[in-house]
């Protein structure tokens, strides 16, 4: 388990350190008046680079590099930049970008756009490079896609010129984000660790499930693990329509508003569902929360189901309050349990901070504020998940070893209540349900079985001349012997005194005679103390008859009939004698 937890840890640490390192490239070279001067930069050491700063913009208009040779612009562009901020209060429309850059020679470049509005075209060097979407001049002109653009290409005598038109009619906060400039080699890695992320996301998520339902199955009524299953879920398709848009690549015509409502929908809901998962985990979790973030969730998720992007996105301000407020109520709910030394409560407090923290970067994105440029809910989530798998685990296993614990535990007082005090033979409740269970076999499908009783010898003469704890040292040694040597197949029990019933199921007469003798020859052998030895008398009887008492009866008359015969001695029923009966 130990090892299991550091491979958790490590990969959860991995992911947070590119994580951390990924969110924002720094530096402090910026484009001045759509010009960016990188000749000097050394992409090799230094790594990608932002485009960042002013680039040219043309507000309104759609131009080619053709286009864009005699003109001069009015107006700049601050990269990341919100619209609605730098387009006087205006967020709809289309526009075009420009940006030069000087740049070392004789390289190929890569260029990763993540994200550019609604729908977007690129040139570089005068060359169409990518297209995603339809850029259009009005909401039924354009045609949404949300999906990264790659670009690769060399410089013109080291002058790159980049020029995109983009148009949005449908973000309801706007943002240009960074676009990445690097060698490409450094692109192309970039996108493949982006990618393999949302892999080993989805793969890892993929495996957490199947082992959970299969505990599910054993264990329906732990909520728990089907509430988790569902969480991990959502995250697989956040994984797929979000960050590098694995399903786009896909099915690339996707619509806007389905990834959109997607992204929504896997927000939302996962709130209510993570709320009944810690209410199964943590049962006295207050009403309250179940209840609001149940109203919650079912308005906003059917404002985003029957709605389209213009309208839910402007209540994403009031949700998110309301999302806030809900996790701020859980969070204490974790601390108190934490204080309270709840089981695994610390791990889940740790694992809701995190989702706490790449949840607040959620919502930024949304809003389009600049300073983090990826979604991290889901790698958030998968931290979430490797820690409340351990959790769950530890719990599971808890459980496991906690029933196992009450099995032995009804087990040793079931054998307690089928054994005799004395002897630890079964006791004659128990033998008589042997009986019952042996004479139902035999009238529905003919098995055979005999009865042997027996009788020590002349017992009250043993108690009243050597004591009662002599008597029960010589009825434990005579029971000690009987477990110890006859089959394991075989039934002894202490039927009352110092009488003792043995059954040989699927033995007949002549087989069972043969084991008896050797009973009787062998207790007479038993040394119980230095000066006393005992002898037995019995009985034995191979059933012939349908009901219990009546065999009862008759291996007690054989008894009785050795021991009127003159004692140490084995009477049977022969077939005749039975016959005249």
């Amino acid at each position: 388990m130990k090892k299991i937890m550091n491979i958790i840890v490590l990969i959860a640490l991995l992911l947070g350190i590119y994580s951390f390192f990924h969110m924002r490239k720094v530096t402090n070279l910026q484009a001045i008046n759509g010009n960016m001067y990188l000749d000097k930069y050394d992409f090799a050491g230094q790594g990608i680079i932002n485009l960042d700063g002013q680039w040219e913009i043309y507000n309104n208009e759609l131009l080619t590099p053709e286009d864009l040779k005699n003109r001069k612009p009015d107006e700049y562009f601050t990269i990341p930049g919100n619209l609605k901020e730098q387009l006087r209060e205006n967020n709809a429309g289309y526009m075009t970008l420009k940006l030069e850059i000087e740049a070392p020679k004789d390289v190929i470049y890569g260029l990763r756009i993540k994200r550019l509005l609604s729908a977007s075209k690129l040139w570089v060097n005068g060359i169409v490079q990518g297209e995603v979407g339809k850029v259009g001049k009005s909401y039924e002109d354009e045609k949404a896609i949300y999906l990264p653009i790659y670009s690769y290409f060399m410089p013109e005598d080291g002058h790159i010129e980049i020029v995109i038109q983009t148009s949005d009619y449908r973000e309801v906060f706007p943002t240009i984000q960074s676009m990445e400039l690097g060698l490409k080699d450094q692109i192309i890695n970039e996108s493949l660790i982006a990618s393999g992320i949302d892999f080993i996301i989805f793969g890892g998520l993929l495996v957490i499930e199947l082992i959970f339902i299969s505990l599910y199955k054993r264990m329906p009524n732990k909520k728990s693990y089907l509430f988790f299953v569902i969480l991990c879920l959502f995250i697989q398709l956040r994984c797929l329509f979000l960050n590098e848009r694995i399903i786009v690549h896909f099915f690339p015509n996707m619509p806007f508003e389905l990834l959109s409502k997607t992204a929504a929908l896997t927000y939302y809901l996962w709130i209510p569902v993570y709320v009944f998962f810690i209410k199964d985990v943590f049962p006295n979790m207050k009403k309250r929360i179940v209840i609001i973030s149940s109203i919650f969730s079912i308005i906003f998720g059917g404002i985003c189901l029957f709605t389209n992007n213009t309208f839910y996105d402007r209540l994403s301000v009031p949700g998110e309050i309301i999302v806030i407020i809900i996790a701020a109520d859980i969070f204490a709910f974790l601390i108190k349990k934490v204080k309270e030394k709840e089981q695994n409560s610390i791990i889940s407090l740790i694992a809701f901070g995190g989702l706490i923290i790449t949840g607040v970067n959620d919502m930024l994105v949304n809003n389009g504020l600049p300073y983090v440029g990826r979604y991290l809910f889901q790698i958030g989530m998968f931290i979430f998940v490797l820690l409340e798998t351990y959790s769950l685990t530890l719990n599971y296993t808890y459980q496991v070893n906690k029933t196992k614990i009450l099995k032995e535990k009804n087990k040793e007082i079931y054998e307690k209540s089928i054994r005799d005090g004395l002897t630890n033979l079964y006791n004659r409740y128990y033998i008589d349900k042997v009986l019952d269970d042996m004479m139902d076999a035999y009238i529905e499908s003919g098995d055979i079985f005999t009865i042997m009783m027996i009788d020590v010898d002349f017992f009250k003469h043993i108690n009243d001349t050597y004591g009662h704890l002599c008597g029960d040292k010589v009825l434990i040694d005579i029971s000690s012997y009987l477990m110890d040597n006859l089959r394991k197949t075989d039934f002894i029990g202490r039927y009352g005194g110092e009488e003792f019933i043995i059954i040989f199921p699927h033995t007949k007469i002549q087989e069972a005679k043969k084991i008896a003798e050797n009973i009787r020859r062998n207790i007479e052998a038993l040394q119980i103390d230095d000066d006393i030895r005992v002898t037995i008398s019995g009985g034995l009887y191979e059933n012939k008859t349908q009901i219990k008492q009546v065999a009862i009866q008759n291996v007690d008359k054989l008894l009785y009939l050795a021991k009127e015969r003159g004692r140490n001695r084995i009477e049977v029923m022969e077939e005749e004698e039975e016959s005249r009966k």
